[in-house]
């Protein structure tokens, strides 16, 4: 009996490591992929999106750059600043009218948008949303390295 509960539990904790060194793994210098956001009524936009961070981070701040190709407001190498937990990413930065866009002459206000990102587990990619100031609802994001 005392050999069995002695295995349950090294299972156990090897499996809590495996899990823990997912968690915190650093992330990766650069992620890219796509965003989509559903207009009710009026249409369905997609487009690209990249991310590349000043350096692998552990858990902490994060620095980085964003290139986001929007329908009229976009970013090219724009600053980003941040937070890294281990599992999410938390990041704000800047979009623009007239930058890396599909139509001209929109209007972003004050162009701030937040994106929260979750590394999905197991796995390298992050899936969450990017909300702009003045948005109503948000894009759906996936990025992968």
């Amino acid at each position: 009996m005392y050999g069995i509960s002695w295995m349950v539990a090294t299972v156990a904790l090897c499996l809590s490591a495996v899990a823990d060194a997912q968690d915190s793994a650093p992330l990766p210098k650069s992620l890219s992929g796509r965003w989509t956001a559903v207009v009710p009524g009026v249409a369905t936009f997609n487009d690209t999106m990249s991310m590349t961070l000043d350096a692998p981070v552990q858990p902490g701040p994060v620095t980085g750059r964003l290139t986001a190709r929007g329908v009229g407001c976009g970013a090219e190498n724009e600053p980003l600043t941040g937070t890294w937990d281990g599992s999410t990413l938390r990041v704000e930065s800047k979009v623009y009218p007239n930058v890396n866009v599909q139509r001209m002459n929109a209007q972003c206000g004050s162009g701030r948008v937040t994106y929260t990102l979750t590394r999905k587990p197991g796995q390298s990619t992050f899936e969450g949303e990017g909300v702009r100031d003045g948005m109503t609802g948000a894009a759906q994001i996936t990025l992968s390295p």
